[in-house]
């Protein structure tokens, strides 16, 4: 994996992150120039933490590309990230054109690689609850995949001429992320949970009561509310209607 992959950090990001580095050691300088207070830990095992939410980043350059239980792993990284944390990683591409050639020849060569499509690569970062995933071109080649095509293989993005992809999992949306860092963990889960009793008419008069008080004394703006509604409530309409009397919604 490319110091290419780093460009996912956005520029802004916390300078004293705690950084988790699996079998990926090599990155350490890399991740120092952009967060120079950062916090390491450093393994070369899959002997992970059990604590919750630890770190904001998790790099490790092979967690999909050796092994077996990669659903596990990918749970068990997120469980390690802070809710506004991420996991930096890459996949080798089995839609790369050399793949494919190989695969038309005969060739089929025992390997411990894993080799992944993009989709696959979503579908099993969505089954391990990863919220937001973006994709960066890694090895590239310049040649043409205009044979391909006419087989009629898609190549959206270069997809075929790309061998290997990096990928930055989020543990949230950014719109979830700015929604909890704008008030403390008590008061949004003082919030929720006043939320939640009142969309299931558990003493809904009494909470709907310390729910606008709520939003009274700590300033909590309709906008937020809003927002606030639609990432943690279910039934969204039902407290909607009951609120609009009170606030502007």
């Amino acid at each position: 994996m490319s110091e290419e992959i780093l460009k996912f950090v956005p520029l802004n990001f916390s300078s004293n992150a705690a950084v988790l580095l699996i079998n990926s050691e090599k990155y350490l300088a890399g991740v120092k120039k952009i967060m120079p207070n950062a916090q390491f830990l450093i393994l070369n095992s899959w002997d992970l933490p059990l604590e919750p939410k630890i770190f904001d980043v998790i790099i490790s350059e092979d967690c999909l590309t050796y092994g077996e239980n990669f659903y596990r792993r990918l749970a068990e990284l997120n469980h390690l990230l802070k809710d506004s944390g991420f996991v930096l990683t890459q996949f080798l591409n089995v839609r790369f054109i050399g793949v494919l050639e190989s695969l038309r020849q005969g060739i089929f060569s025992a390997q411990e690689e894993r080799f992944w499509a993009k989709w696959d690569v979503v579908k099993i970062l969505n089954d391990a609850n990863f919220k937001e995933i973006n994709f960066l071109e890694g090895e590239k080649f310049k040649i043409s995949a205009k044979e391909w095509e006419n087989f009629g293989f898609d190549n959206f993005n270069d997809d075929l001429i790309t061998k290997i992809w990096y990928v930055k999992a989020c543990k949230c949306t950014a719109e979830v992320v700015a929604l909890k860092e704008m008030y403390t963990p008590e008061i949004r889960s003082e919030l929720s949970r006043l939320l939640h009793r009142v969309e299931y008419d558990i003493d809904a008069e009494k909470n709907l009561a310390a729910l606008l008080k709520l939003c009274r004394h700590e300033n909590i703006f309709v906008e937020y509310l809003a927002d606030f509604i639609e990432q943690t409530v279910i039934h969204k309409e039902k407290i909607f209607n009951i609120l609009r009397p009170h606030l502007n919604l």
